[in-house]
């Protein structure tokens, strides 16, 4: 091995774990963002933002050859957008916009990271739950060669310009014979479902099932006036099943904020196509109940998610919501979470997804 080459390796072994350390003490603080926490949080962060910039030093001017160039410009893209996430917050604690910002900059270094995911070893278990990071034939199947081409991550009309597009995930092993569950996951307000997608590939590429993150085709989803989504998600899905072998006995429809209170008002009607609904941090939509639809929550399968220190919508709404859903015969698994501001439970996901598939 020349100089060179080992300059290069040292350059890789050094950003990767940083990288990827900084990435997950990124998550820990975005499970606790509430704006009277922002000020510790930044504390918290700030030791791993410094090592990430130190291990950043330097990266941009090592000259990699062709086969390693593209791997070491996605590395250093993540990191990039990993920094801004962490500056987002440690340098503006008292800034609330400044932190829903960093959130979405985290989620454009996942971006960045994923496709040079099967590169590196750390960087696929990154991408895995962590109880199954280390279960080497699941490592395995995503580097076994495929004639399959449409699978991972895909885009349709969903740059981050444009409105009404939509990202699915189609696991890599995915074995088109079986049938397979689809979870779609509707963003908060003002968010886009290129974004969004990452709060739930882990478990999608972990646990194998089909996994679209649509855009609302306004700022947020059809609350107040005509519904203008549900036609455009319901096509989407009728795409996605004449393409895949999809269960349509698995469908869940889950979101946060603005979407969790969508797919309670989408999922909450006659003929609704979902056999599961899992709103986060949303509330019950007060056409459901004034409009009727509440009978047909009987016997639906939902899970609901609240946190006890949610400063948009009240812990105390998702109390109403369960009295309303319990008196009208749903089949309501009800998680108030200690703690929880209103940001997206992404540790919530393993639990959800046992009650969803069992």
């Amino acid at each position: 091995m020349t100089s060179t080459d080992e300059k290069l390796l040292e350059g890789i072994t050094r950003l990767t774990p940083s990288l990827l350390t900084t990435m997950e003490a990124f998550e820990q603080v975005q499970r606790q963002m509430n704006p009277s926490r922002l000020t510790q949080l930044a504390e918290f962060l700030t030791p791993f933002e410094e090592e990430l910039k130190q291990a950043c030093e330097g990266f941009d001017d090592l000259n990699f050859p062709n086969h390693v160039s593209k791997f070491a410009e996605h590395l250093l893209g993540a990191a990039t957008y990993s920094l801004r996430a962490c500056n987002g917050i440690t340098s503006s604690p008292d800034d609330n916009w400044a932190a829903m910002k960093a959130t979405r900059a985290h989620c454009r270094a996942q971006e960045k990271l994923y496709p040079v995911a099967t590169v590196l070893k750390p960087i696929s278990q990154y991408f895995i739950e962590i109880e199954e990071r280390e279960n080497l034939e699941l490592l395995e199947r995503f580097n076994q060669e495929r004639s399959e081409t449409e699978v991972g991550l895909l885009n349709a009309n969903n740059n981050r310009q444009a409105r009404g597009g939509f990202s699915l995930y189609i696991p890599e092993y995915i074995d088109k014979t079986e049938p397979t569950p689809l979870v779609i996951a509707l963003h908060g307000g003002t968010g886009h479902g290129l974004d969004f997608i990452w709060s739930w590939l882990r478990e999608a590429r972990t646990r194998g099932f089909v996994l679209l993150a649509p855009t609302s085709q306004g700022d947020t989803w059809s609350l107040m006036d005509e519904d203008i989504d549900l036609p455009l998600l319901s096509r989407e899905i009728e795409f996605i099943t004449e393409m895949l072998n999809i269960n349509k006995d698995k469908i869940l429809l889950t979101g946060m904020s603005d979407g969790g209170t969508y797919s309670m008002l989408a999922g909450i009607r006659k003929d609704s196509p979902f056999s599961h609904l899992a709103p986060f941090s949303g509330v019950l939509h007060p056409e459901i109940t004034m409009g009727g639809n509440i009978r047909h929550a009987k016997y639906r399968k939902i899970y609901l998610v609240h946190g006890t220190d949610d400063w948009m919508f009240p812990v105390e709404t998702a109390r109403m919501a369960e009295a309303e859903l319990t008196g009208a015969g749903a089949d309501l698994t009800c998680r108030i979470i200690d703690g929880l501001s209103h940001t997206y439970c992404r540790t919530e996901n393993p639990a959800l997804l046992d009650w969803f598939m069992k």
